[in-house]
């Protein structure tokens, strides 16, 4: 889906389409409730992926969109397998960072399971910094984001904040199960890490347990590496 309008104020990063999803889709449904602009911009199409093709994936993706209320969805269409943080990478993810001109961008947390995601992790954090140098040229003027911070996908260390999800929760998990292919196995799938039964369950356990910390029956958590201004306090 095209962004006609001017900035957003929110723009996430996902390896794959899913990933955002299953990590701060709650985070997405809340902003967007509360009147936020919200993007996803995934970098790959998962072509990889055991099960389902491109197509599938990107009708999921945006039925998933739709779901989480975001306003826009672009895929960068970086190779599956290959988010190196490479000079034509970043300017990829640096002119979609102009182009936006998010004032915060999550992105994954560098430390995880799978190498995509920590290769994404780096390759978003270095383009969000690089976009505010002037003498890298792309379409749209320089633009370096207030903040990048990081969702946790496999492994999740201590977090710096949590947010609580709990009257979103639901709507998350549908935007989640809306990856068929993925997440639900029939008859003829192979079977997978993510389309164990145990999996969406972990999902849900997760999100207990950091509501727990904060309080409140779901919560999704987030690091930052630097200090964030926070404002209305």
């Amino acid at each position: 889906m095209n962004y006609v309008g001017s900035e957003l104020d929110i723009l996430a990063f996902g390896a794959h389409p899913d990933d955002v999803e299953l990590s701060c889709g709650g985070t997405l449904i809340k902003l967007a409730k509360k009147g936020f602009q919200t993007g996803i911009v995934d970098l790959t199409l998962a072509e990889l992926s055991t099960q389902g093709d491109r197509q599938q994936r990107q009708r999921e993706a945006e039925a998933a969109r739709q779901m989480l209320k975001v306003t826009l969805r672009e895929n960068l269409e970086i190779p599956d397998g290959q988010i190196d943080n490479t000079d034509s990478n970043r300017l990829l993810v640096i002119e979609t960072v102009r182009k936006y001109r998010p004032r915060i961008v999550l992105a994954p947390y560098w430390y995880d399971r799978h190498p995509d995601h920590g290769n994404a992790s780096h390759l978003v954090s270095d383009s969000c910094f690089f976009a505010g140098l002037e003498k890298i040229k792309t379409d749209h003027s320089a633009y370096r984001p207030l903040s990048v911070v990081y969702y946790y996908q496999h492994w999740v260390e201590q977090p710096v904040f949590v947010v609580d999800i709990s009257d979103d929760f639901e709507t998350k998990m549908e935007a989640v199960r809306a990856y068929k292919s993925q997440f639900i196995r029939d008859g003829k799938a192979r079977k997978t890490f993510i389309n164990r039964p145990e999996f969406l369950q972990s999902v849900k356990s997760r999100a207990e347990y950091f509501g727990y910390q904060i309080g409140v029956r779901y919560g999704e958590p987030f690091f930052v590496r630097l200090p964030i201004k926070l404002n209305n306090i």
